[in-house]
């Protein structure tokens, strides 16, 4: 090559003159040619290979971007309370009672002479329970039969002269109510002098014995006076119970409850519910519930702190998973879907019992609530409802 450059003083072969020279510069050219149309297909053919690429995905870009912003949720129903779910059953405290329980007074001034019945004793009614000394009534005793004892004797006496007509029956009069008046000052003072003969109003067991021998009791149950006995029947007790007003329109009179003591929480007592106040307390809003106890064997004893569990009627209230509800400024709402979309209900929420709570309006049974919803969630957003995995299976099923 360069001995021909020499040979051309320096000047490439088609730059020469002649037919030679013409055809090899032809050939030059039409190569460059061929080749920048090569180039140039080669280039067009990628362009557009890439802008059919473009165009091909970009449907499927913008259905993914479309699915992206769909919420994929898992939904619930909300369940009906049934009469032996938590909700059917409201536990209240309460204190055993005998079904009839009483403060013994005295019914006079006098000092105790002596008791027969102590803690523990049953007594029968009518039985004597002590005895007291009365001293002013039995001077005051004393009198009146004297009294009483002349003013009979005059009385006898103008009876018979009347008869005689010694007398007018002005005068027998007069003294015949004098005897009259003597006699019933006589007997009430008697009355007064059995009162120190104390006895049990009805059959019963001692719960409290407040006397000695010798100790001054005082008339009544009034200013510093103090109870001598204190008597309950105990083969039945009975516990009151205060039901919230919101509940207090469930309560069935009739109605088995289950009764238990902190000791044995695991042994519950039946009771049944005997009769209602029927009528709400205005001062603490609940209804008063009265519930009767058999105790034949004596194992429960009057004044145990005891746990009601009574039933009442759950009729149309519906439970949802807490998980559903949003909380925000305007109260508790729940997303439901409504035709793929997003719904928010305003709830109006009962009694929480932990994993569920009763909503008493806001929500349909047949409603689809979203499970774990996210704060952004609005109302309007599309979302696909997704099954929930099966559980797995157990070995050697």
């Amino acid at each position: 090559m360069t001995e021909q450059r020499h040979a051309h003083s320096g000047l490439p072969e088609f730059h020469l003159h002649g037919p030679n020279h013409d055809q090899s510069k032809s050939k030059v050219l039409r190569l460059t040619r061929n080749v920048t149309i090569v180039l140039l297909l080669l280039m067009a053919f990628g362009m557009g290979k890439t802008l059919f690429s473009r165009w091909s995905y970009g449907d499927v870009l913008a259905a993914r971007a479309a699915e992206n912003v769909k919420l994929h949720v898992l939904v619930t129903q909300p369940t009906p309370a049934s009469k032996n779910s938590a909700s059917s059953k409201v536990v209240l405290p309460g204190t055993m009672l005998g079904i009839n329980e009483s403060q013994i007074y005295a019914r006079a001034n006098g000092y105790v002479k002596q008791w027969f019945k102590d803690i523990g004793d049953v007594a029968k009614k009518g039985e004597t329970l002590a005895i007291l000394d009365i001293p002013e009534v039995s001077k005051q005793v004393e009198e009146a039969t004297a009294n009483f004892e002349l003013a009979k004797t005059v009385y006898e006496r103008w009876k018979r002269l009347r008869a005689e007509d010694a007398v007018s029956q002005q005068e027998l009069d007069e003294k015949t109510g004098i005897y009259k008046q003597t006699e019933a000052v006589l007997k009430r003072l008697r009355d007064q002098l059995s009162f120190g003969t104390v006895v049990a109003p009805f059959e019963g067991t001692i719960t409290r014995r407040n006397i000695n021998v010798g100790d001054l009791v005082n008339l009544g149950n009034t200013g510093t006076a103090q109870a001598m006995f204190s008597m309950a029947r105990t083969d039945k007790l009975h516990v009151y119970v205060y039901m919230p007003q919101d509940r207090a329109g469930q309560v069935r009179v009739g109605e088995e409850v289950d009764l238990y003591e902190p000791s044995s929480p695991d042994k519950p007592y039946k009771g049944q519910i005997a009769r209602t106040a029927g009528a709400i307390d205005t001062n603490t809003r609940t209804l008063q519930v009265d519930i009767e106890v058999p105790n034949p064997n004596g194992k429960l004893m009057p004044g145990a702190y005891v746990e009601a569990a009574v039933k009442i009627d759950p009729k149309n209230v519906l439970l949802v998973p807490t998980n559903t509800l949003i909380f925000g400024a305007g109260g508790p709402y729940v997303a439901v879907v409504v035709d793929g979309k997003v719904e928010k209900k305003k709830v109006t929420l009962g009694v929480d019992y932990g994993m569920t709570v009763e909503v008493r309006s806001g929500v349909d049974a047949g409603d689809e609530l979203i499970q774990n919803p996210p704060d952004s969630i609005t109302p309007g957003q599309v979302v696909v409802i997704e099954t929930p995995p099966a559980p797995p299976a157990k070995r050697g099923s």
